[in-house]
């Protein structure tokens, strides 16, 4: 009996010792944490195909994974996908899967492989004319997507095929140079078509009616617009993390409905990071935090107006602006911008913006009193009175605007005051083009260029600029990176040299995170947070 009493001991003491080990190494290497983070809004949709809301996607990032993504150094890699590779006419694309993923979800009596149907049907969803995807114009460059679309061909028809049970293969109507990261958006992540059917039309609105093919699957789904406790908790996928190991436990997201929170829940250590465009000198000095320009402030001139019909008077004004004078007033919340293009918008993986540097697109003139006088005096106009650049109560206007006036004032004996109006009225002005100048902010939807720059051929300012249509129309069908950049370059030279939106400052986004965290990836288009690869360490 004492042996076996000092056999258990011995035995109870290297329990002890493992125990403390591998505990230690879990602490090394941060993984088993619980993230917590606070989103505004309830998430209006967890489908792919259809979400467009910043919420949705950013739990759609975390739940799903597409055939590929971007990496942590900005590069556009594999994912679901185990390799790809392309035809030396750049029309054929075939990607091989990775064959241990399974489809991870709350719902009984399900369970099935990722196989290369889910990513076909996730793509016949776009273009079926049921499913009213707002992705579909993104992917024209498919072959027979557009005839698809307009009923001239069956779905079966389009150019996305499954070769066999792991091989996706698409085939294009034309080159084009940005297709991959086309593949890194939410709308091309797959959908299991059985499941979908199981859903039985709920797919994507509760936690039993999503599957997870990403680094979590969504375990809880709780939400009633008349509770305060509202929130999504979502847990690591075992089966996603055999291959690509999955350091959080948890990931825990409040819907708070009010994002003045975020702030004070971060400072007080209840969630572990924050989304915002706000500069806290205190918390940026404490914390981590990632920061990108993902808004454009400019001035937009209305063209109706009786004076700024005049190009020539619109040119002065522009060349006037001399952006070196004004960046010292605005502060870590904005950068002066030559271009309309912001830093988070990539290509293949890289920034434009760095690719196509702006200081060379908003020209700044000495002698642009020279240039206001003579517009004037050729359109026989004594002086110019009334204006007023009108500005939303919504807008944190930046210092640089009343520097702007006050040399307009000072160089140009041109008197134009600043009003701010409530949004209703701003919103009322602008529409109606009941305004003269106008400080406006233009943010990114999607990580594209064509999107960007889209902007502002939906504006009816810009209806009559023919050029510029055509310019933005032909940026979709570049074959190659250098053709595709100079195309983009051409489009947004185009608007910046018609004098109607004078780009002023980038406004930057951050995501602050405590200084115990690391390798949270941050995608400041879509104001999201992917926490796959994240780590905390005590």
């Amino acid at each position: 009996m004492k042996s076996i009493r000092i056999r258990n001991i011995a035995f109870l003491f290297l329990f002890l010792f493992v125990t403390s080990f591998l505990t230690s190494c879990k602490e090394d290497d941060g993984s088993g944490h619980i993230f917590k983070m606070n989103i505004e809004n309830n998430p209006q949709n967890l489908d792919p195909q259809m979400a467009v809301d910043s919420e949705s996607i950013m739990v759609i990032t975390n739940m799903m994974e597409g055939l590929m993504k971007t990496d942590a150094s900005g590069a556009i890699v594999p994912a679901a996908a185990e390799s790809f590779a392309m035809s030396e006419d750049g029309l054929t694309y075939t990607f091989y899967l990775k064959q241990s993923r399974m489809w991870e979800s709350l719902a009984e009596d399900f369970s099935a492989p990722v196989t290369a149907d889910d990513f076909v049907f996730a793509f016949q969803r776009i273009f079926d004319a049921k499913t009213e995807s707002p992705y579909s114009s993104d992917f024209l460059c498919i072959k027979n997507s557009s005839a698809v679309l307009n009923g001239t061909k069956s779905i079966n028809e389009l150019g996305v095929r499954a070769v066999d049970e792991n091989t996706v293969e698409f085939k294009l109507e034309y080159p084009y140079y940005n297709f991959l990261g086309l593949l890194t958006e939410t709308s091309a992540m797959p959908c299991c078509r059985s499941f979908f059917e199981f859903t039985n039309g709920k797919y994507g609105m509760a936690a039993d009616a999503c599957a997870s093919n990403g680094a979590f699957y969504l375990k809880e789904w709780n939400y009633d617009p008349y509770w305060d406790n509202n929130y999504l908790i979502m847990r690591r996928n075992i089966s996603y993390s055999e291959t690509d190991y999955v350091f959080p436990y948890s990931i825990n997201f409040f819907i708070t409905g009010d994002s003045s929170v975020d702030e004070e829940s971060f400072s007080l250590g209840n969630t572990d990071c924050f989304i915002t465009e706000k500069y806290n000198e205190k918390l940026f000095k404490e914390n981590n935090n990632i920061g990108k320009s993902v808004k454009t402030v400019g001035l937009l001139i209305n063209t109706k107006n009786e004076y700024f019909k005049n190009k020539s008077l619109r040119e002065a004004l522009a060349k006037s602006i001399n952006r070196d004078s004004y960046s010292h007033l605005l502060s870590e919340q904005y950068t002066a911008a030559y271009g309309i293009i912001p830093e988070c918008i990539t290509v293949q993986g890289k920034s434009y913006r760095d690719m196509s540097p702006d200081r060379v697109l908003s020209v700044y003139d000495t002698n642009s009193a020279q240039l206001w006088e003579n517009a004037m005096r050729s359109s026989d106009i004594g002086s110019v009175d009334g204006i007023k650049i009108t500005v939303s109560e919504e807008f944190s206007a930046p210092e640089a605007i009343y520097d702007i006036t006050d040399k307009w004032r000072s160089e140009l004996l041109f008197n134009c005051g600043v009003e701010t109006v409530s949004k209703t009225e701003y919103d009322s002005k602008i529409n109606s083009g009941s305004f003269s100048i106008a400080l406006v902010e233009i943010r990114a939807d999607k990580n594209s260029p064509q999107d960007f720059l889209g902007k502002f051929c939906g504006n009816n300012l810009f209806t009559g600029n023919a050029k510029l249509a055509l310019d933005i129309n032909n940026l979709k069908t570049a074959a190659s990176l250098s053709e595709g950049i100079e195309r983009i370059n051409n489009a947004e030279s185009e608007i910046i040299i018609d004098y109607i939106f004078i780009p002023i400052c980038y406004e930057n986004e951050y995501l602050l995170y405590n200084e115990r965290s690391i390798d949270i990836f941050y995608y400041p288009v879509s104001s999201t947070v992917w926490f796959g690869e994240a780590k905390y360490f005590d």
